[in-house]
Formats: structure tokens, C-alpha cells, sequence
């Protein structure tokens, strides 16, 4: 290195570091000594190794990303953005960095943007930019969200908190505050008081940033009451008229934080003044009612529209489209896709409609329709089907191939649901709300039925989150019996909610609702602890029975699933030979590789695994082949007519045949007929359970049919 090429970077307001150890975050300065870069990094001296530390959050964040670069073997480079980092006597550096593989060389250059943001701060972009800039002020706080998430789920003291989530905001560049579940302020950064300063003079009462926005959510959002009650996110625009006389917009975002009985802890809310962009957009009358990304009206064109066709007194059916999964689909392609998909099914969707309709984006992945001349149901199907149609053709990525997406649809009309804006959005939000948890096409109608139904949902997982509280659920174990030894050798426990005035209410009513809610996580923690305490108790009598224990979906995904799983093991100081995890066949479609890392460790420690309900799932040999499984079992539907039906006899015989092939054993479910068995038996089958021999029954009973069996 030469020092001309010293005073470039110094020049270019640049500094290169060398990668010393990527894992452990050290480097070694190569060139550049400006102030700022001692001001940044204290401990670099030329050619000397030093750490980046903590100090730095966002820099130390960005280095997750470029290990991947780093450890490559392709050339390669990733940005991180810019960011502020607030260094000795309150001094403010506008940052950038740069991850770089080249060759033999890992690199890390970053640069001082200071003049390039003041700049940018004192000259404003053409519409255009400054627009497309307003889409992307949620995109740019999303990793400091993921930092307050992060602290605020670690169970240190409430001091600790205060301190870590004070050092996490107060150098953001936008209002941050943290709220308690009753959206009282905990602590806003200095941004936020910035942002929400007013005359005290001519305020009769204090108000905290968070009165203002709370009270414009009421104001202006219709979905608020839907957001609150469902403990969802939600992302948009407001308009405030703040004391005196001054209109100021705000590009605000709103996060819940559920603690593990799926309550709200916290709330997260970004707020940004976006008014200059508005001032700006507003001398031309199209860029003002124009999304700038698809080109669409903008939810401020659809308003109108709404408004002067409600006037109209014409017949018509609003619908609310929604792209599920779209923030995952974010965060995996990354946003720049995530553009593309948008710009895309708007044109697909836009093709599918007449042009007397009107169709605009009202939200980051959401779209309304007004279906003109549109004035029963089955006409309103049919527009919705063709929308479903355009999204079956794969969406092309840059780098990753095809991808499939899937829509929910909220439909409302006029006049026959509602007579005004508010009434009918609402309505086809909870619409489009309701057929989201299905995570596939659906097209919902608004009707009371509905809302009752959504009103029941929140009563249930209401008295679900008491049932936990007051510990009302019990575990049944129904008896596994072994053909060839004719003995009880294993039990699969099942969850009963013994509920105070609606008595014993199986699984199937509310697993579901625990499953939609959150709740399943901590219900599924409950039934691990219980089962792990009946082993231990079973093992001290003499009873080496296995107890098989069910994983919903979301169970499988939980990274805490198999500590806890692990540490219940040592905690009762069980053999882990005597538990079983039963998945079903759609877990290993969701996500394959999640799945087979949690197998492989509980089979590491010594646990069995067999695959429920199996057939009627999406059956693949492939994976039955790949994962590490123990038994399968065959679902009661094919069980249930297996004497008099020849396609289930043929079924459940190929069944056995293929899983002794692979080496597993099988278990058939739903017995009840001494028929049945004689075939089960007759045909190779390992174990049966079923109500021929057993139906679930308590702790206390099951022992007893332990003890009826020595005799």
C-alpha cells in the first residue's frame, strides 16, 4: 500500500480493514487514518488487530451477512446500508459498509457518507425518488426491530431492559417509543419528542407522542379495533394536524411483543415524518393519488373512489386482496423481489378486471377492488376466481428459480353489508383476516355469522390462556399394544381441557384455536413436562412403557422445543428410550429441513420417532427414506373398513410392506373390531391401539390396565 493510495481513501472519506478472524470479528487497519476512523475505532493503529465490539450494534448485525461472503469460495460483496453512529462529543457519522471477497483477499471497507447525508438532507430528490423512499422507511428499520424483539423476550430485571433498550434506540434516526399491552408509553427516544414537540402554550393538556398516535390509529384506521384484538403488525400512513395549524404526515409502524401465553407484553411503535414528500407530491395532482412502485392509485385515490361510489348509490362488491406470507417471501428473496412480486400480480390482477373497475394498493401487500355493476354473489366468484387463476403461474426470482404465492380475499357489498367507507372496509378486512389463517387461496364473505365467529375465536383463546393459568388441561394415555407379545408397550398421551363449566373438552375443538393463537407452544411445553413426570412415575413402579408424544407444526419449528424436550429428560432423570415424538406427514412438506435437524438430535439422545395419521398427509418415500424414523402409523381411515373394503385392504398392505422394507415398525390406529385385528395380525402388523382394547383413559386408569395385564 502506498500512501497516495492512503491519501485517496482519506480523500474518498473511505477505510480498509482486513479480515483476521471472521468468527471472533477481528480486523487489521490496511489504509485509511482519518479522524473519524480513531473517533470509530478507537484501538486501530495501523497493522495492529482489533475487535469490533458491541459498541457498534448495527456494524456487528452487518457482519452476519458478510461472513457469508467471507467464507464463500466465489468472489463476492454485500452493503450494509446506511447507518448513524453517534462517536465522542455527541459528533454524528453517516455510515456505510462494504463486505468484499476477492480472491485470496476479505475485506471491509467503510465509508464516511457524512457530506453525501447532509447533501441528501438539503436537496430534495425528484418525486419519484422521494416516494419510492417513503415505501422503503419500514424496510429500514426492520433490523432494529429485530434487536428491541430480542431484548425485550430476554428475562433480565426491568432496570437492564431499560438500559439495553435506551442504548438500542436513542441513536435512530426516526421516532421509536416502547409501550406496555395498554399502549402506555415505557420509554421514546429523542427523536420521538422531537417529532411530537408542541407549544406548550397553547396545549391545555400534555399529551405523549404516543396519545397522538394512538388517537389517529382510532381516527383513521378501520382496522384498528382488528389489529389491536388480533395482537397483529401494521404498517401505513397517517395524517396529524399537530398544534397549531400544522399538517404533518407520518410514515408510522406499529409491532406487537407476545410473552409465551401469546398476551400482549409490548408494543413497538417507528414513526417517521414523511411531510416533505407529501408537500412535494402534492403540486402534481398524479403523483399525489399514484402508488410509485406498481403505478396504481394509492390508498388516498381509492378512499375517494369509495366515497364518491358510495355516493353514486350504485350496487357494487369491494374486494380486499392480501399476498400471505409476504414478509417471509421478503426475507428470504430479499426486497428488491419483493418489489418485483408486487409490480407483477398488480399487472396480473389489473388484467383480470373490467376497466370500468378500480383497483389500488392500500397497504405494503395489500389491494382493493371496486367491482362495478357488480350485485350478486356468484358474479363476485367468478371475478375472484380469474384473480386466483393469474397466481398459479409461477413468479420468476432473479437468482432462485420459480415460486408459487397464494391470496387471501376479503368481499363485501354495498348496500347490502354496509352504507359507508369505515363499515365496509372493516368488513373486508376481518373477511380477508379470516381466510389468511388458512395460509391458501380463499375467498371469505362477510357476514354476521362471521364476526360472531371471530368474536368466539378471541373468547376461546381468552379462556385457553386462563386454562393455563389455572392448570385445567389433563393427559390421557391410550394404550399401544404389541401383536407378537400381546402386551401394553407403549401409550400415546392426549390432551384433555377439563373446563370449569363446559366440562371435558377434547383436542380437536381447541387445538386449533391454540395453534392459530400461539398458545400451542406453551400448551406443548405443558404436555412434555407431564408426560416426562407419568414416565418417571411408570418407571418406578416397574413399567417400561413407552409414552408417544404429538408435535403440532408450530412445535416443530420452535428452536426452544428440543432444549426444553432435553432438559425435561435430565430434570426427571427419565431414559429418553421411553418417549416418542409423533409428527405428521404435512410437517415434513412445511419445511423438510427444519425437521430432519430436530429428529436427528432427539434420535441422537436416544428418543424414537414415528410418523402420524399416515396417508393421509402428502406421502413422499423420499422422505420416509432420508429421515430418521422409527415407526409409522396408518391412519383409522383406512383401519375402519379394512374387512369389507378390498382398496383398504390392498393399501394397508402395501403400507406394511414398504415400512418393513425401510426398517420401521407400524402401528395401525382406530382398531375396534376383533376383524380388524385378525387382518392386522395376519398381515405383519407390529402394534395396534384403538377402542377395541382401550379408549384414552386417566394416569390412575392406565396404571391400572398396566396392573390387569401382569396378572
Amino acid at each position: 500500500m502506498t500512501s497516495l493510495l492512503n491519501n485517496v481513501l482519506n480523500a474518498m472519506e473511505q477505510v480498509v480493514l482486513e479480515v483476521v478472524d471472521s468468527n471472533a470479528g477481528t480486523f487489521r487497519l490496511i489504509e485509511g487514518d482519518s479522524d473519524w476512523v480513531s473517533e470509530l475505532f478507537p484501538n486501530a493503529n495501523h497493522q495492529k488487530i482489533f475487535a469490533i465490539d458491541d459498541n457498534i450494534p448495527f456494524l456487528q448485525d452487518f457482519l452476519i451477512d458478510a461472513r457469508l461472503i467471507w467464507h464463500d469460495k466465489k468472489n463476492g460483496r454485500v452493503r450494509s446500508g446506511f447507518w448513524t453512529e453517534v462517536v465522542a462529543n455527541n459528533k454524528e457519522l453517516h455510515l456505510e459498509a462494504i463486505a468484499i471477497k476477492q480472491e485470496i483477499y476479505t475485506l471491509l471497507i467503510i465509508s464516511n457518507q457524512t457530506e453525501e447525508f447532509i447533501f441528501r438532507q438539503n436537496t430534495m430528490q425528484s418525486a419519484r425518488e422521494l416516494l419510492l423512499h417513503n415505501d422503503r422507511l419500514v424496510e429500514q428499520n426492520e433490523y432494529l426491530h429485530t434487536r428491541l424483539l430480542d431484548i425485550l423476550s430476554k428475562p433480565s430485571g426491568q432496570n437492564d431492559i431499560l438500559v439495553a433498550l435506551t442504548k438500542a434506540i436513542e441513536n435512530a434516526g426516526f421516532a421509536v417509543l416502547i409501550a406496555d399491552n395498554n399502549l402506555s408509553t415505557i420509554i421514546a427516544n429523542t427523536a420521538a419528542v422531537n417529532l411530537f414537540e408542541q407549544d406548550k402554550l397553547l396545549s391545555n393538556e400534555q399529551t405523549t407522542p404516543m396519545d397522538v398516535i394512538v388517537q389517529l390509529l382510532k381516527n383513521q384506521l378501520p382496522e384498528y379495533e382488528r389489529i389491536i384484538s388480533t395482537k397483529s403488525s401494521w404498517d401505513g400512513e397517517l395524517c396529524w394536524i399537530s398544534p397549531p395549524s400544522t399538517l404533518k404526515w407520518l410514515k408510522v409502524a406499529l409491532y406487537p411483543v407476545l410473552d409465551e401465553l401469546n398476551e400482549v407484553k409490548n408494543w413497538i411503535v417507528f414513526a417517521n415524518d414523511i411531510s416533505n414528500i407529501k408537500y412535494l407530491v402534492q403540486r402534481n395532482e398524479q403523483l399525489a393519488l399514484q402508488d410509485m412502485l406498481t403505478e396504481l392509485p394509492n390508498r388516498i385515490a381509492f378512499w375517494q373512489t369509495l366515497e364518491k361510489q358510495i355516493k353514486s348509490n350504485t350496487p357494487f362488491y369491494l374486494l380486499y386482496v392480501d399476498i400471505n406470507d409476504f414478509r417471509r417471501h421478503n426475507e428470504f428473496y430479499g426486497h428488491d423481489e419483493g418489489d418485483k412480486l408486487l409490480v407483477e400480480i398488480s399487472g396480473r390482477i389489473k388484467s383480470t378486471i373490467k376497466e370500468s373497475d378500480f383497483i389500488a394498493r392500500v397497504g405494503g401487500d395489500e389491494f382493493a377492488i371496486i367491482l362495478n355493476n357488480v350485485d350478486n354473489q356468484e358474479w363476485c366468484e367468478k371475478v375472484v376466481e380469474r384473480i386466483i387463476g393469474c397466481t398459479r403461474k409461477g413468479f420468476e426470482t432473479r437468482k432462485s428459480g420459480s415460486f408459487h404465492i397464494s391470496l387471501s380475499i376479503g368481499a363485501a357489498s354495498f348496500p347490502h353489508d354496509a352504507q359507508s367507507v369505515e363499515e365496509l372496509m372493516k368488513f373486508v378486512d376481518l373477511s380477508a383476516y379470516n381466510g389468511k389463517q388458512a395460509k391458501a387461496n380463499s375467498l371469505q364473505f362477510y357476514s354476521q355469522s362471521m364476526k360472531d365467529a371471530s368474536r368466539q375465536l378471541i373468547e376461546t383463546e381468552n379462556e385457553l390462556r386462563l386454562a393455563i393459568k389455572n392448570n385445567e388441561f389433563e393427559l390421557f394415555l391410550q394404550p399401544i399394544v404389541d401383536l407378537e407379545r400381546h402386551s401394553i408397550v407403549k401409550a400415546e398421551s392426549l390432551i384433555r381441557w377439563n373446563h370449569p363449566t363446559k366440562g371435558q373438552i377434547h383436542p380437536e375443538v381447541f387445538i386449533p384455536i391454540a395453534e392459530k393463537s400461539g398458545l400451542i407452544i406453551i400448551i406443548g411445553k405443558w404436555v412434555i413436562d407431564t408426560a416426562c413426570k407419568m414416565a418417571e412415575k411408570l418407571n418406578a413402579m416397574g413399567h417400561q412403557v413407552k409414552i408417544s408424544l404429538n408435535l403440532s407444526p408450530s412445535q416443530v419449528f420452535d428452536e426452544n422445543l428440543f432444549p426444553h424436550l432435553h432438559a425435561c429428560v435430565k430434570q426427571y432423570k427419565i431414559d429418553p428410550a421411553l418417549l416418542e415424538l409423533e409428527i405428521t406427514e404435512g410437517v415434513l412438506v412445511d419445511d423438510y429441513a427444519i425437521t430432519e435437524k430436530l429428529l436427528n438430535k432427539v434420535r441422537a439422545i436416544g428418543m424414537s420417532v414415528a410418523i402420524d395419521d399416515f396417508g393421509t398427509g402428502y406421502s413422499s418415500l423420499a422422505y420416509l427414506k432420508k429421515l430418521p424414523l422409527d415407526f409409522l402409523k396408518i391412519d383409522q381411515s383406512f383401519v375402519k373398513d379394512i374387512v369389507n373394503d378390498d382398496n383398504d385392504k390392498a393399501i394397508v398392505r402395501a403400507v406394511i410392506a414398504m415400512a418393513h422394507n425401510l426398517n420401521l415398525g407400524v402401528i395401525a390406529e382406530g382398531v375396534e373390531t376383533e376383524e380388524q385385528l385378525n387382518f392386522l395380525s395376519n398381515n405383519a402388523c407390529n402394534s395396534v391401539q384403538g377402542y377395541l382394547f382401550s379408549e384414552p383413559v386417566d394416569f390412575k386408569s392406565f396404571i391400572a390396565l398396566l396392573e390387569k395385564q401382569k396378572r
